[in-house]
């Protein structure tokens, strides 16, 4: 019964993750601000942000960049929650196994704030010197908090873009700015194909269920599962090959051919004139100039 229950909560995140896809390209076709900018220009901006937030010193410069794409979320029509648990769901869950120890005056010493255990003695060991009392540092919380603040945001800008913006433009838009042609090509197959697999594990698992009277014991519902993983990954093999084949046949021969055209206007120099503005006084306010 437990297998079971895991079979239907793996069919049920696969349901998810072309829901989420769906309603991705659904915010896309709004009418906001930032599906109206050229892809090749709001991709350049947003990777300058994302490269400014790796270099920021101070949290509150990093704090000040999330508002900033908290506005461009709200006039580019994002529902506000949605796009804040995109992010917060899961950002403190890995950002937090990695800053958690270095909270500690073992690995980032400095000011004591929370003492966590008292040693009578120090302890060596080795190269490493173990101090008289185990606390949580000034300095490591802010580490631990800049750290935070920096991938939030960096996540956020992410995903702002892919939300106002379409898979296939977004492909398009590097393409033309140059990245290599099979890096493109396999991002794009990727994306394309990956509901098709989807859907396979889906239908499998369906008509797996539709031929079940009772459930089988756990050992032959676990033998079922690996053996269906193999049957995936050969149809994955195989459609692979045809797709390619079918491509050949129709001329392919390397490159994808777009249907986008792409056409700077005055919004596209307003945006780009409002990053630069924004970056220059962010860098101004982070090397302590203001």
């Amino acid at each position: 019964m437990s297998q079971v229950k895991f079979l239907d909560k793996t069919l049920l995140a696969a349901a998810q993750v072309a829901e989420k896809s769906l309603l991705s390209e659904m915010y896309a076709r709004r009418q906001g601000l930032l599906q109206a900018i050229d892809v090749r220009v709001k991709l350049v901006s947003f990777l300058c942000l994302i490269v400014l937030v790796s270099v920021f010193r101070t949290p509150q410069t990093i704090w000040i960049t999330y508002g900033f794409g908290l506005v461009l979320a709200i006039i580019s029509r994002i529902p506000f929650w949605y796009f804040i648990k995109r992010v917060w769901l899961f950002v403190p869950l890995f950002s937090a196994a990695i800053v958690l120890p270095a909270v500690l005056n073992i690995i980032t010493p400095g000011e004591p704030v929370f003492v966590i255990m008292k040693f009578s003695p120090s302890y060596t060991w080795g190269p490493y010197t173990i101090p008289a009392e185990l606390a949580v540092t000034r300095q490591g919380l802010w580490g631990a908090v800049t750290l935070v603040s920096r991938v939030s945001t960096s996540v956020s800008l992410a995903v702002l873009l892919t939300l106002t913006t379409k898979w296939a433009e977004i492909f398009s838009g590097l393409r033309t700015l140059f990245i290599p042609r099979i890096f493109v090509i396999t991002l794009s197959m990727t994306e394309r194909y990956l509901f098709v697999l989807l859907r396979l594990i889906q239908d499998m698992y369906r008509g797996r269920m539709s031929r079940t009277i009772r459930p089988f014991a756990p050992a032959v519902e676990r033998n079922w599962t690996a053996s269906r993983i193999g049957v995936t990954f050969k149809k994955t093999v195989e459609m692979g090959d045809d797709v390619y084949k079918a491509m050949l046949s129709r001329g392919f021969h390397g490159e994808f051919r777009t249907v986008n055209r792409f056409r700077i206007t005055a919004l596209d120099w307003a945006w780009m004139l409002t990053v630069s503005a924004v970056a220059t006084l962010l860098l101004l306010l982070d090397r302590g100039n203001f």
